[in-house]
Protein backbone atom coordinates (compact mmCIF):
# COMPACT_ATOMS: atom_id res chain seq x y z
CA UNK A 1 0.00 0.00 0.00
CA UNK A 2 1.28 3.51 -0.97
CA UNK A 3 0.37 6.26 0.60
CA UNK A 4 -0.82 9.39 -1.48
CA UNK A 5 1.74 11.83 -2.17
CA UNK A 6 -0.37 15.20 -1.93
CA UNK A 7 -1.22 14.41 2.14
CA UNK A 8 0.90 16.84 4.66
CA UNK A 9 2.93 14.98 7.14
CA UNK A 10 1.48 14.70 10.09
CA UNK A 11 3.57 15.93 13.92
CA UNK A 12 4.64 13.27 15.99
CA UNK A 13 3.24 14.73 18.90
CA UNK A 14 1.99 18.17 20.01
CA UNK A 15 0.03 19.80 22.66
CA UNK A 16 -3.89 19.88 22.57
CA UNK A 17 -6.59 21.98 24.85
CA UNK A 18 -9.57 19.38 25.12
CA UNK A 19 -12.07 20.22 26.78
CA UNK A 20 -12.70 21.46 31.03
CA UNK A 21 -9.13 23.35 29.57
CA UNK A 22 -7.25 19.77 30.18
CA UNK A 23 -3.71 20.51 28.82
CA UNK A 24 -3.08 17.58 26.87
CA UNK A 25 0.14 15.91 25.31
CA UNK A 26 -0.46 14.05 22.31
CA UNK A 27 2.11 11.28 20.43
CA UNK A 28 2.64 8.28 19.22
CA UNK A 29 2.53 5.23 21.92
CA UNK A 30 6.18 3.94 22.64
CA UNK A 31 7.21 1.39 24.82
CA UNK A 32 8.10 3.70 27.84
CA UNK A 33 4.80 4.21 28.00
CA UNK A 34 4.12 1.12 29.63
CA UNK A 35 3.37 2.45 33.05
CA UNK A 36 0.69 4.97 31.67
CA UNK A 37 -0.87 1.62 30.73
CA UNK A 38 -0.80 -0.03 33.74
CA UNK A 39 -2.34 2.50 36.13
CA UNK A 40 -4.71 3.73 33.18
CA UNK A 41 -6.25 0.27 33.02
CA UNK A 42 -6.61 0.27 36.56
CA UNK A 43 -8.35 3.40 36.72
CA UNK A 44 -10.86 2.21 34.12
CA UNK A 45 -14.25 1.45 35.79
CA UNK A 46 -15.82 -2.11 35.16
CA UNK A 47 -18.40 -0.62 32.42
CA UNK A 48 -15.83 0.73 30.48
CA UNK A 49 -13.41 -2.51 30.72
CA UNK A 50 -16.48 -4.53 29.54
CA UNK A 51 -17.16 -2.10 26.66
CA UNK A 52 -13.48 -2.01 25.40
CA UNK A 53 -12.34 -5.41 25.98
CA UNK A 54 -15.15 -7.54 26.17
CA UNK A 55 -13.80 -8.01 29.92
CA UNK A 56 -13.57 -7.17 33.27
CA UNK A 57 -10.13 -8.83 34.10
CA UNK A 58 -8.43 -6.66 36.94
CA UNK A 59 -5.16 -5.96 35.04
CA UNK A 60 -3.58 -6.86 31.54
CA UNK A 61 -1.06 -9.22 31.18
CA UNK A 62 2.83 -8.78 30.50
CA UNK A 63 1.68 -10.00 26.76
CA UNK A 64 -0.87 -7.28 26.18
CA UNK A 65 1.16 -5.16 27.66
CA UNK A 66 4.14 -5.69 25.82
CA UNK A 67 1.89 -5.78 22.38
CA UNK A 68 0.06 -2.34 23.36
CA UNK A 69 3.06 -1.00 23.76
CA UNK A 70 4.89 -1.60 20.92
CA UNK A 71 3.44 -0.68 17.67
CA UNK A 72 5.28 -0.76 14.54
CA UNK A 73 3.94 2.56 13.12
CA UNK A 74 2.87 0.93 10.02
CA UNK A 75 0.54 -2.19 10.69
CA UNK A 76 -0.06 -1.21 13.90
CA UNK A 77 -0.17 2.54 14.94
CA UNK A 78 -1.74 3.84 18.57
CA UNK A 79 -1.95 7.50 19.76
CA UNK A 80 -1.84 8.27 23.17
CA UNK A 81 -2.80 11.67 24.96
CA UNK A 82 -1.80 12.58 28.59
CA UNK A 83 -2.82 14.96 30.90
CA UNK A 84 0.25 17.25 31.76
CA UNK A 85 -1.78 19.39 34.32
CA UNK A 86 0.29 16.94 37.09
CA UNK A 87 3.96 17.06 37.68
CA UNK A 88 3.66 12.92 37.08
CA UNK A 89 1.66 12.91 33.80
CA UNK A 90 -1.38 11.16 33.32
CA UNK A 91 -2.82 8.79 30.75
CA UNK A 92 -6.12 9.83 29.52
CA UNK A 93 -6.28 7.86 26.79
CA UNK A 94 -5.47 5.44 23.71
CA UNK A 95 -6.55 5.19 19.70
CA UNK A 96 -4.58 2.11 17.64
CA UNK A 97 -5.51 0.43 14.55
CA UNK A 98 -3.67 -3.14 13.82
CA UNK A 99 -3.69 -4.35 10.22
CA UNK A 100 -6.45 -7.27 8.94
CA UNK A 101 -3.64 -9.56 6.78
CA UNK A 102 -6.60 -11.17 5.53
CA UNK A 103 -8.11 -7.82 3.97
CA UNK A 104 -5.65 -5.90 2.68
CA UNK A 105 -6.19 -2.22 3.60
CA UNK A 106 -8.35 -2.70 5.88
CA UNK A 107 -7.38 -2.50 9.75
CA UNK A 108 -9.34 -2.63 13.17
CA UNK A 109 -9.66 0.16 15.34
CA UNK A 110 -9.62 0.27 19.30
CA UNK A 111 -10.20 3.38 21.24
CA UNK A 112 -10.23 3.63 25.31
CA UNK A 113 -10.58 6.53 27.35
CA UNK A 114 -10.26 6.49 30.92
CA UNK A 115 -13.46 7.43 32.67
CA UNK A 116 -12.41 10.91 34.33
CA UNK A 117 -11.64 12.13 30.86
CA UNK A 118 -14.57 11.29 29.03
CA UNK A 119 -16.48 13.65 26.84
CA UNK A 120 -14.46 16.11 26.51
CA UNK A 121 -13.58 15.30 23.51
CA UNK A 122 -10.32 13.17 23.93
CA UNK A 123 -11.37 9.78 21.92
CA UNK A 124 -12.49 11.82 18.84
CA UNK A 125 -8.92 13.82 19.07
CA UNK A 126 -7.03 10.15 19.00
CA UNK A 127 -9.50 9.20 16.23
CA UNK A 128 -9.14 11.69 14.10
CA UNK A 129 -5.32 11.06 14.79
CA UNK A 130 -5.78 7.36 13.46
CA UNK A 131 -7.72 8.39 10.54
CA UNK A 132 -4.46 10.93 9.26
CA UNK A 133 -1.94 8.29 10.28
CA UNK A 134 -3.84 5.50 8.42
CA UNK A 135 -4.60 7.45 5.45
CA UNK A 136 -1.01 8.21 5.26
CA UNK A 137 -0.39 4.46 5.05
CA UNK A 138 -2.20 3.72 2.15
CA UNK A 139 -5.25 2.40 4.05
CA UNK A 140 -9.02 2.51 2.75
CA UNK A 141 -10.88 1.39 5.91
CA UNK A 142 -11.20 0.94 8.93
CA UNK A 143 -13.17 -2.04 10.87
CA UNK A 144 -14.62 -1.94 14.64
CA UNK A 145 -15.97 -4.82 16.81
CA UNK A 146 -18.67 -2.68 19.00
CA UNK A 147 -21.39 -3.95 21.68
CA UNK A 148 -24.86 -3.36 20.70
CA UNK A 149 -25.44 -2.07 24.44
CA UNK A 150 -22.59 0.77 23.78
CA UNK A 151 -25.18 2.76 22.00
CA UNK A 152 -23.38 6.39 21.91
CA UNK A 153 -20.62 5.34 20.38
CA UNK A 154 -22.55 3.32 17.79
CA UNK A 155 -24.13 6.94 17.08
CA UNK A 156 -20.91 8.30 16.59
CA UNK A 157 -19.48 6.23 14.50
CA UNK A 158 -22.78 6.16 12.18
CA UNK A 159 -22.31 10.00 12.20
CA UNK A 160 -18.44 9.72 10.57
CA UNK A 161 -20.02 7.82 7.97
CA UNK A 162 -19.81 4.00 9.33
CA UNK A 163 -21.82 1.27 8.76
CA UNK A 164 -23.02 -1.72 10.03
CA UNK A 165 -21.64 -4.99 7.81
CA UNK A 166 -22.42 -7.51 10.18
CA UNK A 167 -23.41 -8.84 13.43
CA UNK A 168 -22.03 -11.60 15.82
CA UNK A 169 -24.20 -12.02 18.86
CA UNK A 170 -24.01 -8.82 21.40
CA UNK A 171 -21.63 -7.29 18.65
CA UNK A 172 -22.12 -5.15 15.73
CA UNK A 173 -19.45 -4.80 12.93
CA UNK A 174 -18.60 -1.63 11.38
CA UNK A 175 -16.94 -0.42 8.86
CA UNK A 176 -16.22 3.32 7.70
CA UNK A 177 -13.92 5.19 4.86
CA UNK A 178 -10.63 6.04 6.26
CA UNK A 179 -10.15 9.72 6.05
CA UNK A 180 -7.17 11.45 4.82
CA UNK A 181 -8.23 15.22 5.59
CA UNK A 182 -11.34 17.18 7.17
CA UNK A 183 -12.53 17.97 3.47
CA UNK A 184 -12.82 13.99 3.13
CA UNK A 185 -15.14 14.01 6.40
CA UNK A 186 -18.98 13.74 4.93
CA UNK A 187 -20.32 16.54 7.57
CA UNK A 188 -23.94 15.30 7.69
CA UNK A 189 -24.36 16.31 11.72
CA UNK A 190 -22.53 18.36 14.34
CA UNK A 191 -20.46 15.00 15.40
CA UNK A 192 -18.88 14.93 11.93
CA UNK A 193 -18.58 18.56 11.70
CA UNK A 194 -16.43 18.43 15.05
CA UNK A 195 -14.72 15.38 13.80
CA UNK A 196 -13.45 17.26 10.43
CA UNK A 197 -12.34 20.25 12.71
CA UNK A 198 -10.38 17.93 14.82
CA UNK A 199 -8.68 16.84 11.76
CA UNK A 200 -7.43 20.16 10.38
CA UNK A 201 -6.91 21.08 13.78
CA UNK A 202 -4.42 17.85 14.09
CA UNK A 203 -2.52 18.50 10.77
CA UNK A 204 -1.62 22.07 11.41
CA UNK A 205 -0.79 21.29 15.04
CA UNK A 206 3.19 22.65 15.76
CA UNK A 207 5.31 19.21 16.22
CA UNK A 208 6.88 19.27 19.71
CA UNK A 209 9.78 17.28 20.80
CA UNK A 210 8.35 15.18 23.58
Amino acid sequence: MAPPPTLPPLPQAFRFVLGHETQALVRTVRPTDLPYFVSGYARLSSESRHLRFFSQASELSAKQLDFLTHPDHRGHEAWGALDMKYAEPIGIGVARYIAMPERPGVAEVALTVIDAYQRIGAGSLLHACLHLSASRQGYRSFYYDVLWENSGFLRYLKSLGGKVVGSEAEVANIEMPIYGSSIEVPQRDGTAMRFARLMHDVVTATSIDA
